[in-house]
């Protein structure tokens, strides 16, 4: 199959590529020269991100800390 790169330096594809493939708003992209691959990037659950967090030893406390220091006053 081909796609068409259009003047705005975006990707035009048919609706038989876009049906074969899981709906996504964001494709991460790989240049592996000379090809270019997409891969969706689909949206997480909550728990599928709480459980890597877990797995990385964050605790709800450091994002509680993370959060507070994010927000904090600007000087």
């Amino acid at each position: 199959m081909h796609v068409k790169i259009i003047p705005a330096d975006q990707i035009a594809s048919t609706d038989e590529i876009a049906t074969q493939v899981e709906v996504a708003k964001y494709l991460d992209v790989e240049i592996d020269n000379p090809a270019i691959v997409l891969t969706p990037v689909l949206a997480q659950s909550v728990e599928a991100v709480h459980d890597k967090l877990i797995a990385a030893g964050i605790s709800e406390k450091d994002v509680a800390d993370a959060s507070a220091w994010a927000r904090r006053p600007k000087e």
